[in-house]
């Protein structure tokens, strides 16, 4: 099939995203684009086309009214690989028991390709739209939206720019999960409303150094060791948020009972269920501002020893906290002795409403695709996408996963032997379809 052939070609350009700009071959990037003007004659046909902060694309179709626009974004870089823990070359996009193994299947060329396909074969079938479609392609996502060269800001920018207020934005997201924790029978498609906020947190403690054969009576390092456990000795308070009251809605007719009574009166019961979400860490990331450990510093010599040693503490906060709050927290838990700073601070993003006629489209796309799921709710994206910049310019921003092999290959985003199931992406481009003909028409 064009459609799995096309993915395979785009899968094996190597667009490796890096902080250092210098070591990025944007040959490949080159050779994504082109393939991208190859594969896609009546999108280049029809839309305007611009290159924006070098290699992130953005398309423009032109609507039937003066309706806000419709976007739909993505990203084309891809992480970094270890090729000797592949089963296939991580390039190579081979085809073995139903599945394309390759960096970038699911994050996020999978995503990208089968967007690309439904609006190709739309607009071959003549369908034209009441709204203005957007196609927002990023080409350093995996290196963060915070730096200045993102090309997703600078596509943001030039938006904002110009005056333009988005009906909805679709980005990457969601997720299919296992119904029981919330005493759901069946698998439940989740789509993003919002996202946490991101900050690393440096520690700091500093003495005067010296010999390590004279210690004092405690070292810089144990201080700030101590700090930092202290930090993941003591959770944060955990609270329902937005997000999580707008998903439990939505999940509320198909729980089970003793859940469900307790969900009704969630309030009233809160102790209880405060209590059980925080019990697994993926439910407990939904409800509280998380924090942990992730590097750490001292002396540069054995027999040192550390007069600074530095932990850093990454940070995801939830909606209703921000990052001043957050080190304020930190700085009045840890003492005056250690040097609290916020590193790369956003704070959590607004929630999108899950009233919004757009979110309904998504929620009904899921459901004609993958008639398997009970049903699909909104909830709270715990990791980063590109997206959270667009919410100055939209009320309705949507994160979307529309391959339900993601639900047995989760793990592999970011891992070896990242694969994507043929079924899933021919099912991804059926969603995208009707979402986009439904969504720009309303």
């Amino acid at each position: 099939m064009d459609s799995v052939q096309h993915l395979q070609s785009i899968l094996q350009t190597k667009t490796i995203s890096y902080l250092d700009r210098s070591r990025i071959d944007f040959n490949e990037y080159e050779k994504f684009i082109e393939l991208v003007q190859s594969y896609y004659p009546n999108l280049i046909k029809n839309s305007t086309f611009k290159r924006v902060e070098g290699y992130s694309l953005l398309f423009k179709i032109k609507g039937l009214s003066d309706k806000d626009p419709v976007g739909f974004m993505g990203h084309y870089d891809v992480v970094p690989v270890n090729e000797e823990g592949w089963i296939h070359p991580p390039f190579s996009a081979h085809i073995s028991d139903g599945y394309i193994y390759a960096r970038g299947t699911l994050d996020m060329k999978g995503h990208v390709v089968a967007l690309l396909e439904a609006i190709e074969s739309l607009l071959k079938d003549g369908v034209s739209f009441e709204r203005d479609l957007y196609i927002m392609l990023g080409h350093n996502e995996e290196t963060g939206s915070a730096l200045p060269d993102s090309g997703a800001r600078k596509i943001m920018e030039m938006l904002e720019a110009e005056g333009k207020h988005f009906y909805c934005v679709v980005d990457e997201g969601g997720a299919f999960i296992k119904g029981d924790a919330m005493g759901v029978k069946g698998i439940v498609g989740l789509v993003g409303v919002a996202e946490k906020g991101y900050c690393d947190i440096e520690l700091t403690a500093t003495q005067d150094g010296g010999h390590a054969s004279m210690p004092p009576h405690t070292s810089a390092l144990y201080e700030v060791c101590k700090a930092a456990m202290l930090m993941e000795s003591h959770k944060f308070k955990a609270d329902y948020n937005d997000a999580t009251n707008a998903m439990f809605d939505a999940l509320l007719p198909y729980m089970a009972q003793p859940l469900k009574f307790l969900f009704s009166y969630r309030n009233l019961f809160k102790p209880i269920l405060i209590q059980a979400l925080t019990k697994s860490p993926e439910t407990a990331a939904t409800v509280r501002t998380t924090s942990v450990m992730t590097m750490a510093s001292g002396s540069k010599a054995p027999n040192v020893l550390a007069q600074e040693a530095k932990i850093n503490i990454n940070c995801r906060i939830v909606p209703g906290d921000t990052v001043d709050k957050l080190v304020k927290r930190i700085q009045d838990r840890v003492g005056s002795n250690i040097k609290v700073k916020a590193i790369n601070g956003n704070d959590p993003t607004n929630v999108s409403p899950s009233h919004h006629d757009a979110f309904k489209a998504i929620v009904e796309s899921v459901k004609h695709v993958y008639p398997e799921c009970v049903t699909v709710a909104p909830y709270l994206m715990v990791a980063a996408t590109d997206s959270r910049l667009y919410h100055p310019i939209s009320d309705g921003i949507y994160r979307v996963q529309p391959f339900m092999s993601m639900f047995e290959d989760r793990s592999t985003v970011h891992a070896d032997n990242e694969r994507i199931s043929l079924d899933s992406f021919e099912k991804g481009i059926i969603f995208f379809k009707n979402c986009i003909s439904t969504i720009c028409n309303q």
